[in-house]
């Protein structure tokens, strides 16, 4: 028997081993427990729109009167607060130039080293009136279609601004002297409406154009009737006080809040 024994033990150590190799811990376990972002999760930014806009002002009733309207460009951008998206805070900033009167002349120009070269025509401004607006309103919008039309209302602050050149430009690459002969702002309400145009999701930019009504009961603001001067003394301003109403017509891109998922 003693010689039986170690043929015994030889096999049984040997399957002790071999079952303890087995169940090693494997280098990597089976399930990947490491925490893990979705690719597109939602972002805070999602919400977010914005445009940019140009167009005309048409000035109509008694600013129609008085002036013939100009150029205007505008940035806005909107916070959606519900779950789809259509129902916005609008905040927006514009800015209107009419009444824009240039004149060119023949001025003297030189070179770095002083020397005359011939005379240069140059164009600067004469006169030029401006009004700012910025604004603040709820914009609600459809989010699908090819078509999507919106509409929104909004009340904030005109700032009308007009500037008169004192001296023209004196050579070639001289600056015109211009100066404020009026300022003055007051509050204004607008409301609008539009389509945003194309095919493919908001997120990735659509085309905008729209019209829209601006309000401004009483404002002050002047034009080219309203400044004088005599016998080259000084400018004299005498503003209009009234309503300064007008209606932009306006194209643009904007682009919308990202789609839930």
């Amino acid at each position: 028997m003693r010689y039986l024994r170690p043929l015994v033990i030889l096999p049984l150590s040997f399957c002790a081993i071999a079952n303890a190799v087995a169940q090693k811990t494997p280098d990597r376990p089976p399930i990947d427990l490491s925490p893990t972002t979705p690719e597109n999760g939602p972002s805070k930014a999602d919400p977010l729109s914005g445009s940019i806009v140009v167009g005309w002002g048409l000035p109509v009733g008694v600013f129609h009167r008085r002036e013939d309207g100009g150029a205007s460009i505008g940035v806005q951008g909107a916070y959606a607060f519900d779950r789809a998206a259509h129902l916005a805070i609008r905040l927006e900033g514009g800015f209107l130039a009419y009444g824009y009167v240039t004149r060119d002349i023949d001025v003297p120009s030189y070179d770095e080293y002083g020397n005359y070269q011939g005379t240069t025509n140059v164009s600067y401004a004469l006169r030029q009136h401006q009004m700012y607006s910025f604004d603040a309103g709820p914009e609600l919008t459809a989010l699908s279609g090819t078509f999507r039309p919106y509409g929104f209302a909004t009340a904030g602050l005109s700032y009308f601004l007009s500037k008169v050149n004192l001296r023209p430009p004196q050579y070639d690459g001289d600056d015109a002297v211009d100066r404020t002969v009026f300022s003055a702002g007051n509050f204004a309400w607008s409301t609008g409406a539009g389509l945003r145009i194309g095919t493919h999701e908001a997120r990735s930019g659509l085309f905008d154009i729209g019209i829209r009504f601006r309000r401004n009961a009483r404002a002050h603001y002047a034009n080219d009737r309203s400044l004088s001067s005599v016998s080259g003394g000084p400018m004299v301003v005498t503003p209009f006080y009234g309503s300064a109403n007008l209606i932009t017509i306006y194209a643009g891109a904007w682009i919308g809040p990202r789609a839930r998922r």
